[in-house]
């Protein structure tokens, strides 16, 4: 987890350099930097700025570039930049000429961006910094906010303890705990369960009949696009595990048990809270590949799994 270590606003004025090539009144462009100093160094910043127009940042003239860099509620980061053109007379607040927004998995990645965003900005607004054409000469065109660097896709752990409610698969709803593991990449996320639901009975009219268990594991593939805080679940995968059925109150109580194994579709949602910790809420419903009947001296049947199984899964995912 990332700590947040905000630095004071670092402010370099870079000078002009190789002043005779520009008009006296020509003023260096200015940088301003408010990120944490431990990813991002202004005076490097510029260098490599440097380094990819092929000339100083300071030649570049008429416009200044504004950065802030900070971490969103998600522990993801931000990187924003805008190219700010001179006040008029000196006064007053600059016009923002352009701006973009990057997000990346860290700081130090932004910072990489930072550059990258600020050559193609200043590749954009050549035309503008050279000698002014005659006043009968149409003004060129703004120049067009620079393209986003590509965001590094990177698979994020998450883990979930969650209560489970099942509808159709024991003889009455029943309660369980479901513990997940799962991996996400960009809208695509990967789940792994394992859920365990208490005893219950189904007894016949005699006053006999059976108690029944179901542990189960599986795996789900969701659709997982996200919306600042909230994040929206569309998930389809499969279950396997044990359904199993004692005797009760028979002289003789025997125990049979089978492969239970079933296709599930599952919709949700979790919303960000404090800290890496997320809300999940999840519904679906399971549909068995098989339904055998428990029976008792081979005739008095006892309880048959439903052909559709309902799911309900509410906890606390915690995202690392």
């Amino acid at each position: 987890m990332w700590r947040r270590a905000w630095a004071n606003r670092f402010v370099v004025s870079l000078f002009v350099l190789g002043a005779t090539a520009f008009a006296p009144t020509a003023r260096a462009a200015e940088l301003s930097v408010d990120a944490p100093a431990s990813c991002l160094d202004p005076s490097a910043l510029a260098d490599e700025v440097g380094d990819l127009i092929g000339k100083p940042l300071g030649s570049v003239t008429d416009v200044d570039f504004r950065i802030q860099i900070s971490e969103t509620p998600q522990h993801r980061w931000q990187l924003r930049l805008e190219m700010l053109g001179r006040r008029p007379n000196g006064e007053g607040a600059p016009p923002v000429r352009g701006s973009r927004e990057i997000e990346g998995a860290n700081c130090a990645e932004l910072a990489e961006a930072a550059a990258v965003a600020i050559a193609v900005s200043v590749r954009s607004i050549s035309p503008v910094t050279t000698p002014a054409p005659p006043p009968a000469t149409p003004a060129a065109a703004p120049p067009s906010p620079p393209r986003p660097a590509p965001e590094a896709l990177v698979w994020r752990p998450t883990v979930v303890l969650a209560l489970a409610i099942d509808a159709g698969s024991l003889p009455n709803t029943g309660v369980g705990v479901d513990v997940e593991a799962a991996l996400q990449r960009g809208v695509l996320q990967v789940v792994g369960f394992g859920t365990w639901f208490g005893s219950q009975n189904a007894v016949g009219a005699n006053n006999t009949g059976g108690t029944f268990q179901l542990a189960l594991g599986g795996a789900l593939a969701c659709f997982a696009p996200r919306r600042g805080r909230w994040t929206g679940l569309a998930c389809g995968g499969l279950e396997l595990g044990r359904l199993a059925g004692t005797g009760l109150n028979v002289a003789r109580p025997e125990t049979r048990a089978i492969f239970w194994r079933a296709v599930r579709a599952d919709a949700g949602v979790t919303a960000a809270l404090a800290g890496n910790a997320m809300l999940i809420l999840r519904a679906g419903v399971a549909v068995p590949l098989a339904r055998p009947e428990f029976v008792l001296d081979g005739t008095d049947r006892i309880y048959q799994p439903g052909r559709l199984a309902g799911r309900f899964t509410a906890g606390i995912e915690i995202g690392f």
